[in-house]
């Protein structure tokens, strides 16, 4: 057992050699957003002189909440106007990016709408609800992050999403030590979220509303995403759990074959369930030889094809998209939005007769910088 839990170490340590994290690509990037992220996390608190900080530990007595301030590049393909920024009380920032930074420095405190801030449960409840009566919206996005990520890199794909989708996000951030050669220790803690997970969701449904709430889970948040639905229970005298609005999985890391047994009762939590998978997820091949060869959800290979003829649930293939295994945020923020995507010229969105839709470049596509690593 120690020979085996070695002899993965080192493989999972060898893949990451072989696919090191994508440089910087916001070089000449010049309009930014200052994007408030409301957050739950079961991360220990590391902040000091009031800083919004959180470590690599486990916080042991639970879940803390807060906002914190983050800044993104402006979205390319996703339509956004003034009127949007002014009631989502985001900030446009005009910088000269520089290539030595990752990310221009977010304004003075003083200058952004919402302060960044740490709060009770109760606080949390609060300050919500007013920034997303404030925002005129009544959806909000839960989002839950995958493997290996920072609480930074976390909230930026939280903020990311956020400009995209164009209304409240509220992160469910979870312990995820950095660097891939920790996979193993990244899926049990996944695994070990899902509780806490439930609990929350359970909470913040009964204020929204399930109707209300689009749920997204990337990479490894499916895991939690799916194992928290199948454990879902009605509320009160309800014969079945009422429905969330949308579920979109991306780049989901967890069993292909185990999701399509179950695929149907997972699907039933939501009006509609979108998957967005790859065919070249390099990450995803790396898992799926960990795991005995066994395709995983968000490359299902063959998977694909029963998997879209499941009811509820749309297939999409984002091969050509080519951002192996990042989250397309524009193309699952327009999908969600418009139900096609949206003002886009550069690609097309084909249904096979599979019944699998099949996203195509038709021209060299607009860049669309992610400021991820």
């Amino acid at each position: 057992m120690i020979l085996l839990s070695i002899f993965w170490t080192q493989l999972l340590s060898s893949c990451s050699v072989l696919m090191p994290p994508p440089p910087d690509d916001t070089k000449g990037v010049q309009d930014w957003l200052v994007v408030p992220v409301f957050f739950a996390t079961n991360r220990s608190y590391a902040g000091k002189n009031g800083s919004v900080d959180y470590s690599e530990d486990e916080n042991l007595s639970g879940l803390l909440f807060g906002v914190k301030n983050v800044v993104v590049p402006y979205p390319v393909r996703s339509p956004l106007d003034v009127k949007t920024e002014e009631r989502m009380q985001w900030q446009r920032l005009k910088v000269d990016h520089d290539a030595k930074k990752l990310h221009p420095l977010a304004p003075p405190p003083d200058l952004c709408f919402i302060r960044n801030a740490t709060f009770t449960r109760d606080e949390m409840v609060g300050a919500f609800d007013a920034y997303r009566k404030r925002s005129g919206s009544k959806e909000t996005v839960v989002f839950v992050h995958g493997c290996c990520a920072t609480f930074d890199t976390s909230m930026l794909r939280a903020a990311k999403l956020a400009s995209h989708m164009q209304v409240p996000v509220l992160l469910y951030d979870w312990v995820s030590p950095k660097g891939f050669s920790r996979y193993l220790q990244n899926e049990t803690l996944a695994e070990q979220t899902v509780d806490g997970f439930l609990s929350s969701l359970g909470s913040v449904q009964k204020i929204l509303g399930a109707h209300n709430m689009t749920l997204v889970g990337h990479s490894m948040g499916a895991i939690i995403l799916d194992q928290a639905l199948l454990r879902r229970k009605p509320h009160g005298n309800a014969q079945e759990p009422q429905k969330f609005n949308e579920l979109i999985m991306s780049n989901a890391d967890t069993d292909g074959k185990t999701f399509l047994n179950h695929a149907d009762e997972f699907a039933a939590n939501a009006e509609k369930t979108r998957i967005y998978f790859s065919r070249s997820d390099d990450r995803l091949r790396a898992s799926a030889f960990a795991h005995g060869g066994f395709k995983r959800l968000g490359s299902p290979g063959s998977l694909a094809t029963p998997l879209a003829k499941v009811p509820g649930i749309e297939m999409i293939d984002i091969t050509d998209a080519k951002t192996n295994h990042e989250l397309p945020f524009w193309l699952v923020s327009n999908m969600h939005r418009f139900g096609n995507l949206g003002p886009v010229k550069d690609f097309t969105l084909q249904k096979q007769d599979t019944g699998i839709f099949d996203l195509k470049r038709t021209t060299s596509p607009l860049a669309e910088p992610s400021g991820l690593q």
